[in-house]
């Protein structure tokens, strides 16, 4: 994106991008995950360089709960590693409306 920091400041309501950054600190799941009582899937790539891989691993464990949560890593080796899994977003789509389809499978038997 040719003007990345614009439009994060855009997109966040912030015209200053030293305020933002001592915002950003404060962005995150923690006391939010832990509501959910849904089924609740994660899915994240080993070398997303933009969102850590340990957020996805703490937003897992304070899906407490949750009736099914589930973590999905992709790989480098299998792809899907980068953030938002662009490098193969196949596998990653497929993964994710399969999970969909099961889940809804499981409750529909309820």
């Amino acid at each position: 994106m040719p003007h990345y920091w614009k439009h994060v400041l855009w997109v966040w309501g912030h015209d200053d991008l030293d305020d933002f950054i001592r915002f950003a600190d404060d962005i995150h799941l923690d006391g939010v995950v832990e509501q959910i009582t849904v089924p609740f899937l994660i899915t994240h790539g080993e070398n997303d360089r933009q969102i850590p891989l340990e957020y996805a691993h703490r937003s897992y464990e304070q899906a407490v709960n949750s009736p099914k949560r589930q973590l999905r890593i992709f790989t480098a080796e299998e792809g899907g590693a980068e953030h938002v899994s662009l490098d193969h977003l196949p596998l990653a789509s497929s993964y994710v409306a399969d999970w969909i389809k099961e889940t809804f499978q499981e409750v529909g038997k309820r």
